[in-house]
């Protein structure tokens, strides 16, 4: 099974990701009444509860591969339910009205399959903890052409590991240190702008030492990040988690519930390999 996994430069590297609920059995604008009546409700009082661990890299990717899957599915149905409405009544209408509800029964089918398996549905908020994770660096072509021929004869390696993450706390602090560069990237960029566009000598003369300070924080903090870490700003990397667990927001009603169901899917997953979603 071919290995997926995170880029960096793209990723969201929070451990946290919240699922938006769907309901394949209900239309949009039922939908919408709903949340706005939800939230304009007091919510009841949750706490986090652990219904999966996800062991092995190849587990771990599927589960990102799936999840993004089932989320790309979502944003479908949701662009196919606008144009459905959008459009006049008719073949045009009929025909996107089929595509929709093919999509849906899609959906479903799969949210099911992610059920059984690690007790995921996307009508839910989940957490999802790394564990244990390995950071590589992805070579430049130049970098792969330079690299001696495997004895074997297989293909060069695109990537070469710089750094393990071997618990929770490596892997949160590692990815707060990503988020910070990625975050006074931006800004630097932003402020790049407002100097490129100063209308004045003193406007140009502020944006320009503000601009000059936050590259000189980017700069250390990058530096600080390629000691810690090897890693660096100017080089695209990838994450392969080798574990994480996936918890779920209960109120005191449900955490029972959700523990027993997560024992039963637990004790069934013993043995079976990690569903696929295409």
């Amino acid at each position: 099974m071919r290995r997926r996994p995170y880029h960096l430069a793209t990723m969201n590297l929070t451990t946290a990701f919240l699922v938006l609920p769907l309901c394949a059995a209900c239309n949009f604008a039922t939908l919408a009444q709903a949340d706005a009546t939800t939230a304009a409700t007091a919510q009841p009082q949750t706490s986090l509860v652990k219904i999966a661990t996800i062991q092995g890299k190849t587990a771990n990717d599927e589960f990102t591969h799936n999840v993004q899957v089932l989320q790309a599915q979502r944003q479908e149905i949701v662009r196919l339910n606008e144009a459905t409405l959008a459009a006049p009544a008719g073949k045009d209408r009929d025909a996107l009205q089929a595509k929709l509800d093919a999509a849906l029964k899609r959906l479903e089918a799969d949210n099911q399959l992610m059920a059984k398996a690690c007790g995921y549905s996307i009508l839910r908020n989940y957490v999802r903890v790394t564990e244990s994770s390995e950071i590589f660096v992805v070579l430049t072509e130049a970098e792969i052409a330079a690299l001696p021929p495997a004895t074997d004869g297989s293909a060069p390696s695109k990537t070469v590991k710089v750094c393990t993450l071997g618990d929770v706390q490596a892997n949160q602090t590692f990815q707060t240190t990503v988020q910070n560069l990625q975050a006074m990237r931006q800004q630097a960029a932003t402020l790049k702008g407002q100097l490129d566009t100063a209308a004045d000598d003193q406007a140009k003369a502020y944006a320009q030492g503000q601009f000059d300070l936050i590259m000189k924080q980017l700069n250390e903090a990058n530096a600080a990040a390629t000691r810690t870490y090897q890693f660096s700003l100017n080089r695209q990397y990838v994450m392969s988690i080798e574990k994480s667990t996936l918890y779920i927001a209960a109120t005191p009603e449900e955490a029972a519930k959700v523990v027993d169901s997560a024992k039963a899917v637990e004790a069934s997953a013993i043995g079976t390999p990690a569903p696929s979603i295409r």
